[in-house]
């Protein structure tokens, strides 16, 4: 059947003769039967467009039949199952991390086999308990690298332990085979020697948790702090930002860092309870361990926070002032916050989108300031690395007063041990959440070992005391304002006096200015002095808490105790810009919508 057209009311009459059959259904089947524009009768110039030359559609008939319909003759096959390499898939597939750590790992079996003066790939095939227990030995033995450059050493059984994993990977990879078993049991009674011999600690990384008051107190102090100078002030709400979004996720640290404007969406919801309309945002974490193929991505929503105490915990505020300082929305009129309250949904809808523009969609939310000719500027495609915020956290952690070391990870263990208590979360969600296949590693590595329960009450059959467990067992328990964050002065000068340092010293003064000898010994020395340096303040810091509290109950039995007593660190001044953005978010608002915006 030939597709007919409908034509506008001014064609010309021989197009418009009654007899012809050009209805609306017609129209309809014109969509889909599109094969025989010349037999028809009543046809436009647009009903030809898409056609192709006769030239063009021989050349296609003439490469389908070439051979026989395939794109490639049967040789091609042939060749190509006979010249296959398989060797390309033998192989594991590792992050680039581990890539980097099993490479360490087997240049340092190379360095010992020389040593021992064997072949390294033969004797990955002739391995033995001798030559496994003298490597490892070895290996603890080493106190300065290949380079000359001195080494941090091997404080812990657990570091032992993953170093031995690590090298059965690098046997693997280079044999194809793994360690015999019973020379794997074997091993594990060496390294029990081993670390017992070095006198490598048992204590594992502390997993405490992170409370929602712990990371308020977090919050607030990288944003007011002075002791912790940003190059941009952006980065310093890119760091709370960071923090407000890992907390919520429970994800994998760098999954968030690599979060780019594309996976965020903005929408303003309509409350199913009659509430006022709120700012849904949600995103997609694409990028967690995809060097073993891509995984589903995972959507969180978070749902805008009313009535607070303050503005310190609403990830929207963070986020949507870095949305409106880069122009991020496609809407042109949408370009401050204040906008946002006009806005309304449309009748019978539960949603108005707040679309992005597309050109941000690869750009990462998470980039470093770079310098420019003026200052300093974020960069357009340079990320923030795990590295980066990593210590930004710590320090700031340190500054906040925490006995123990704050890293990314204590959201993670948060999200993990509350997604575990929650009654509307199942144990299949959480794992989901946590990108877990089963629940091994949860209780492995994020399962608090600090038992946030009151046993004794629940025993009892009393009511538990929670809120003081939970307290006792979070990161912030010990939390003082008074511990120390930096060295004095005195105790920096101490280091100059050391005899390490003094020796070097001596050696430096001997050799000739400019050579690269004096370069060399010069760096050894800065490097020698910073190790000293963290050392003595991480020994301190380590001691203070028993030291001040036999100082404090001292003071209050006799009578001299001052509980209200203020540390002046001799802290610079906040900005001005600095100072209207803590006031902004601290301040106090009416019990009302009208009042919270």
């Amino acid at each position: 059947m030939a597709p007919n057209v409908r034509l506008p009311p001014d064609s010309d009459s021989e197009y418009s003769d009654p007899g012809l059959e050009c209805s609306d259904e017609s129209d309809v089947d014109s969509v889909f039967d599109n094969d025989d524009h010349e037999g028809s009768k009543c046809g436009s110039d647009a009903t030809v467009l898409g056609e192709s030359s006769d030239e063009d559609e021989v050349d296609f008939k003439d490469a389908v039949n070439l051979f026989g319909g395939n794109t490639h003759p049967p040789e091609y096959y042939q060749n190509a199952v006979k010249d296959f390499d398989e060797s390309h898939y033998d192989g594991q597939d590792y992050s680039p991390g581990s890539d980097v750590l099993l490479d360490a790992i087997e240049d340092t079996w190379k360095e010992f086999c020389k040593v021992v003066d064997r072949d390294p790939k033969e004797s990955y095939t002739s391995l033995s308990i001798g030559i496994l227990y003298n490597f490892f030995n070895w290996r603890l033995n080493q106190q300065v690298n290949k380079d000359g450059r001195k080494l941090c050493g091997t404080k812990k059984k657990s570091s032992l332990s993953t170093y031995w994993k690590v090298f059965r990977l690098c046997v693997e990879r280079a044999t194809g085979d793994k360690i015999d078993p019973k020379l794997n049991r074997k091993m594990h009674r060496a390294l029990r020697d081993l670390a017992k011999k070095h006198g490598l600690s048992d204590e594992k990384r502390v997993n405490r948790c992170m409370t929602i008051e712990d990371l308020s107190e977090q919050i607030r102090t990288t944003l007011s702090t002075t002791e912790k100078c940003f190059q941009l002030g952006e980065i310093r709400i890119l760091a709370v930002l960071f923090l407000l979004l890992l907390a919520p996720a429970g994800a994998r640290p760098a999954s968030i860092l690599r979060l780019r404007f594309g996976d965020i969406r903005a929408v303003l919801a309509r409350d199913p309870e009659g509430g006022a309309h709120n700012i849904l945002t949600r995103f997609t974490l694409a990028f967690t361990k995809t060097y073993l193929g891509v995984k589903d991505a995972y959507t969180f929503t978070v749902p805008e926070s009313f009535f607070d105490p303050s503005l310190f915990l609403s990830p929207h505020v963070y986020l949507l002032g870095i949305l409106f300082r880069h122009q991020v929305f496609k809407a042109p009129s949408l370009t401050s916050p204040d906008k946002l309250d006009m806005l309304d949904i449309h009748a019978g809808e539960k949603e108005l989108p707040l679309p992005l523009k597309r050109e941000f969609d690869d750009r990462l939310v998470f980039r470093r300031a770079v310098k420019t000719l003026t200052g300093y500027d974020i960069s357009m495609d340079a990320p923030i690395t795990y590295g980066m915020m990593a210590r930004w956290i710590r320090r700031i952690g340190e500054i906040l007063g925490f006995e123990y070391s704050t890293i990314p990870y204590s959201l993670r263990y948060a999200a993990a041990n509350g997604f575990d208590q929650s009654v509307d979360i199942s144990e299949a969600l959480r794992n989901l959440a946590l990108d877990h296949a089963n629940s091994v590693p949860f209780q492995r590595h994020y399962l608090g070992r600090e038992v946030n329960a009151d046993t004794w009450a629940i025993l009892r059959g009393q009511k538990p005391q929670q809120a003081l467990i939970k307290q006792a067992c979070s990161v912030g328990h010990s939390i003082s304002k008074r511990r120390p964050t930096d060295l004095t002065a005195e105790q920096v000068a101490s280091v100059n006096t050391h005899p390490l340092i003094r020796k070097l010293e001596l050696e430096l003064r001997r050799m000739k200015r400019g050579s690269n000898e004096r370069a060399k010994a010069l760096r050894k020395l800065r490097n020698e002095k910073l190790r000293l340096k963290r050392s003595l303040k991480q020994n301190i810091r380590n001691e203070w808490t028993d030291s001040q509290a036999v100082e404090d109950i001292k003071h209050q039995l006799r009578g001299k105790w001052n509980p209200n007593q203020v540390v002046n660190k001799g802290c610079c001044p906040q900005g001005s810009a600095q100072k209207y953005l803590v006031q902004a978010l601290a301040a106090k608002y009416d019990n009302t919508i009208e009042g919270y915006y």
